[in-house]
């Protein structure tokens, strides 16, 4: 019984993201890079349309097999390019992120004190 109260505290206690989550990746052999990109839900909920733009755009090259989709409606993209990743990357965030009015977590969850 008391290994599942921790767990439940835990899960409690875990980290909502609000904002996505970037990373590159090079290949130990070939030095080939490749971005990956993990959308939460919530980002997506408020920024649906520019993400679905960005992701029309020539320049980002994914496939099916490059996207993975969850059940809360984030997802998880690996994409290349052939200019920067992170150029491409905060081409797509920097705007976004940068005109929002105060912080986001305040926003839907003003109530809410960070400890």
């Amino acid at each position: 019984m008391k290994k599942l109260k921790i767990d439940l505290f835990q899960i409690c206690m875990a980290e909502v993201l609000v904002e996505p989550q970037f990373q590159i990746f090079t290949h130990p052999k070939t030095g080939a890079k490749v971005g990956r990109i993990y959308f939460p839900a919530l980002f997506l909920a408020e920024f649906h349309a520019s993400v679905t733009k960005w992701l029309q755009r020539r320049e980002i090259i994914f496939d099916e097999k490059d996207l993975k989709q969850y059940g809360d409606g984030s997802f998880r993209l690996y994409f290349r390019t052939q200019s920067s990743l992170e150029t491409e990357y905060f081409r797509l965030v920097k705007p976004l992120t940068g005109r929002k009015q105060g912080n986001f977590v305040e926003h839907y969850f003003p109530n809410q004190n960070p400890t």
